[in-house]
């Protein structure tokens, strides 16, 4: 049989150093394996000193103070974080201003049908505030199918540049609008049109483009109410995005 009482019991998940008299590992909390008591006898008896001096260890609030304060840290830092975020998804990307377009725009999808309905290759060309004029027409008329509970939608906006479509929605929440934008390469492949994803943002925190393909139900409601327009575009040969318009072929 041994005669040495082990000093400490080694704690099986986090494997710190434990005092014999411990039941649970003063770090982890995990419970400690007291077998390993049962084959020692005491060997020393201890003086008061040091039974003192051990005692005041294991229920020494050092250990405690430091844990509560790096968990009080980290709380306040991930808050910091979250307050960030939103703010910086609360800030308006560059759009341009809600403007109330007079008269009727141009009826692009029925530009889109004769196009699609031709024999002799045409092409057409639409500007940025010719489709901009479309889409708030075309939206107003579905704006009760776009909203949702607590959610309104207020509009979408595209901008084009070279070989790129921007497309932005803008939607409130009790008031305060929130805007979500990305970024596409728009081109017709296999008789149908994609737009492959090439960066994002909500309001002014980008998305990270590897996030970009799942991030479709961002616009989904919106390219669902144009789904007309969707269809013509399938039916057209080809699509080339320019700086402020936006060009279609009909197919040969």
């Amino acid at each position: 049989m041994k005669t040495a009482t082990p000093v400490q019991l080694t704690c099986p998940e986090c494997r710190r150093d434990n005092e014999a008299e411990r039941i649970y590992c003063h770090d982890c909390g995990a419970r400690l394996d007291r077998s390993a008591l049962a084959g020692y006898t005491t060997g020393k008896k201890e003086t008061s000193e040091e039974l003192h001096k051990r005692m005041r260890g294991m229920f020494s609030q050092r250990g405690v103070k430091a844990r509560l304060l790096f968990f009080k840290t980290a709380k306040v830092i991930l808050l910091a974080g979250a307050a960030a975020a939103a703010v910086v998804i609360l800030i308006p990307p560059d759009v341009p201003p809600t403007v109330k377009f007079e008269g009727f725009p141009a009826q692009i999808n029925l530009s889109l049908e004769k196009l699609t309905e031709s024999r002799q290759p045409q092409s057409m060309q639409f500007s940025e505030e010719g489709v901009n004029a479309y889409l708030a027409s075309a939206m107003k008329r579905k704006k009760e199918k776009l909203n949702h509970p607590l959610i309104d939608f207020e509009r979408a906006i595209v901008a084009f540049t070279e070989g790129n479509c921007r497309v932005t929605i803008e939607r409130s929440i009790f008031g305060y609008s929130i805007f979500t934008s990305g970024d596409y390469a728009v081109q017709i492949a296999s008789g149908k049109v994609t737009a492959s994803p090439r960066s994002g943002a909500i309001g002014r925190m980008p998305i990270d483009p590897g996030v970009m393909p799942y991030a479709g139900f961002l616009f989904s409601d919106a390219v669902a109410a144009m789904d007309r327009e969707h269809k013509l575009l399938n039916k057209v040969g080809s699509i080339q995005l320019r700086e402020k318009e936006i060009a279609v072929t009909s197919a040969q």
